[in-house]
């Protein structure tokens, strides 16, 4: 048996593009709550904070597809992470405020 002599690789690059993005993206998702939190009554704070995860995560998507994909972090998982937090938090969404806010909808 031969066995293939050793070479050194090339040093690959860190793809600090997409971790930028998903890190900013945490700090974006963090302010908006914060400043939703005074905005809006508190049943609406949770789903509008799901849907603007999911808007994020949308966006990168859709940023991630206009390139290639390198083998390190891409923008790909970072909209995957992104809508992966998001659908965690929308099991937090209780029903029955969301029932209550689309019933207040209805008797304006």
């Amino acid at each position: 048996m031969v066995a293939k002599p050793i070479q050194k690789l090339a040093p690959q690059t860190v793809a600090t593009g997409p971790r930028i993005v998903f890190a900013a993206s945490i700090i974006v998702v963090i302010a908006f709550a914060a400043i939703t939190h005074y905005a809006l009554p508190r049943e609406v704070l949770l789903p509008a904070t799901v849907t603007f995860i999911f808007v994020l995560g949308a966006a990168i998507a859709l940023c991630a597809s206009r390139g290639p994909v390198p083998p390190q972090f891409t923008y790909w998982e970072a909209a995957g992470l992104l809508t992966a937090i998001g659908i965690v938090a929308s099991i937090m969404v209780e029903p029955e405020d969301l029932v209550r806010l689309v019933d207040a909808d209805r008797r304006d």
